[in-house]
């Protein structure tokens, strides 16, 4: 179950309706958090570098923020001054969100903030006017999952839902709103753990001929593949513009390699992937898929690897048409023989001992 706080944090995630000023400044301070990682850092080094955080953004709040900005950015500051033990600042932080300007969803993620802080008046507030504002549909299907999950508004959360699929123009529409409440049903802590999967099955039944019925079917295969199972298949442009397919790589054994800026295991598993290939050049391939979401920053990702592989990456995050239908969520490496089945799930880069058995598994000679 994710926590509050995890909530909170994965919302400064979502695609921001901001200017690029705030988004290069979150560029900058990620890339300086994963140099100081590198390093094995102290907490007194951690506390310096959020300090020095801190102040830059709180200058840019001052001096440079319009628009959005001002608001995402103190959702963003509230976020590193409770980073930092802080609760106070992140309080004086979050109240400078004048609810009247800022966007309904960053309201939806500064209440569930403002929970954890005990504001529950400001908590209030957010939620009622972030309900009564004209919201496009996305957004609203993300409020209606927070308002169900963290912030435990779950007749406020159903209603968001059901007023939407009341406006559902035709049955795609109709199988997004469902597909976005089935799936949001997997943090429910008033349901049992299978009743998303209830939901998944009936839109895949009901709705079979639409884009989310169809990643309903494919997530339900892939929560109970097996070594064996014939692969999930899909298409999809590269960061070239190269349409590859699993079904395109039949006749190699095919590396799937679900992968984010963040992992700090991405190293590691470049060069591993590097040496596979290059023990069996004809019969390995490697196909990457990130599941970052700023879209501007995966090509300065795969540089920054040195990856020499097809990459896949919209800057859609998780809701990558592949990670959807594959269920990945996070860094991950599946295997798929030359007969496009399933050789081997849920490997990593992150040990010697998991390198060592996903190298086997790759450089073993096809039976």
């Amino acid at each position: 179950m994710r926590t509050a706080a995890a909530v909170t944090a994965l919302s400064l995630l979502l695609p921001l309706p901001a200017q690029r000023s705030l988004e290069a400044l979150q560029q900058e301070f990620f890339a300086q958090s994963r140099q100081l990682a590198a390093g094995s850092p102290t907490r007194e080094q951690r506390l310096e570098l959020l300090d020095k955080q801190v102040a830059e953004l709180g200058r840019f709040l001052a001096a440079e923020a319009a628009g959005d900005d001002r608001w995402n950015g103190r959702l963003m500051l509230a976020d590193l001054q409770l980073a930092r033990g802080d609760r106070q600042a992140a309080a004086a932080a979050l109240r400078a969100i004048d609810s009247k300007a800022a966007p309904a969803l960053l309201l939806t993620s500064a209440a569930t903030m403002a929970q954890h802080l005990n504001l529950r008046e400001l908590r209030d507030e957010w939620i009622a006017a972030a309900i009564a504002r004209e919201t496009p549909l996305r957004d609203r299907l993300a409020m209606a999952r927070l308002l169900c999950t963290v912030l435990r508004e779950v007749a406020r959360g159903e209603q968001v839902f059901a007023a939407a699929l009341a406006a559902a123009s035709d049955d795609e529409q109709r199988a997004l709103v469902r597909w976005h409440r089935a799936d949001g049903l997997r943090d429910r802590e008033d349901l049992g753990d299978d009743a998303g999967f209830q939901e998944l099955e009936k839109l895949a039944a009901e709705l079979p001929k639409t884009y989310w019925g169809g990643v309903a079917r494919d997530r339900l295969r892939a929560a109970r593949l097996q070594r064996g199972d014939e692969a999930i298949p899909f298409a999809a442009p590269t960061r070239k513009g190269e349409v590859v397919s699993l079904a395109g790589l039949r006749g190699k054994t095919v590396a799937l390699v679900f992968w984010t800026s963040a992992d700090r295991d991405l190293p590691a598993l470049v060069a591993l992937l590097r040496q596979a290939r290059q023990q069996r050049p004809d019969g390995v391939a490697v196909l990457g898929i990130c599941i970052d979401r700023d879209p501007r920053g995966i090509d300065a990702a795969i540089a920054a690897a040195g990856i020499d592989f097809p990459v896949i990456g919209e800057g859609k995050g998780i809701e990558t048409d592949a990670a959807l239908r594959w269920f990945v969520e996070g860094p991950v490496v599946h295997v798929i023989d030359a007969a496009g089945t399933v050789l081997a799930l849920g490997l990593h880069a992150g040990t010697a001992d998991a390198r060592q058995q996903l190298t086997d598994y790759l450089t073993a000679a096809p039976k």
